[in-house]
């Protein structure tokens, strides 16, 4: 491990630590949002909107976990890309499944649609996630590449969190129906 992959390491670590407490603070409350009224989870047609629920909670878990791993001092570069390459492929386990159903359902189309559009924003911060995981294993340790691929782990993060944000407030407006 270079002594610039270090510093730049260490120099992002309050944001990561800052990111973990916002992303467990969104989750506990969407946990709590969600279990205020478990009844309209599961009533006729609303189907749709437990997946968004599950999905915007387990964007929030995967920012949360990646702000966890990147608190890290001193790590390997390997380490951070398991770390992001697990969290995303967790996630994705995940969102497969709820993504088929949505797309064969045809019940409830709004709030189908609605999931369906979601999830193409957080597939697109999963990607920068991925592709900074390739590159911490691929390319060269100097401080630009890193810089470079630090900058992908935050727009995957950015873009997580923004999806899961937007994500929460339909869900809110959902409930106050």
């Amino acid at each position: 491990m270079t002594q610039d992959f270090s510093q730049e390491i260490v120099a992002w670590q309050p944001f990561f630590i800052t990111l973990a407490s916002v992303c467990a603070t969104l989750a506990g409350l969407l946990f709590v949002a969600v279990s205020l009224h478990p009844d309209r989870a599961h009533a006729q047609g609303k189907v749709h909107l437990k997946n968004l629920a599950q999905h915007t909670f387990g964007d929030f878990l995967q920012v949360l976990f990646i702000g966890i791993f990147f608190s890290v001092p001193l790590a390997p570069p390997f380490f951070y890309s398991v770390a992001v390459l697990c969290v995303v492929a967790a996630g994705m386990k995940e969102l497969i499944p709820r993504l088929v159903h949505a797309w064969r359902s045809t019940k409830d189309e709004p709030h189908r649609a609605y999931f369906l559009s979601r999830v193409g924003l957080s597939l697109l911060g999963r990607g920068f996630l991925l592709l900074a995981a390739v590159m911490f294993m691929i390319a060269p340790l100097d401080h630009v590449q890193t810089w470079k691929d630090m900058m992908f782990i935050f727009s995957g993060c950015l873009v997580l969190l923004i999806s899961g944000l937007r994500n929460a407030w339909f869900l809110l407006l959902q409930e106050l129906e």
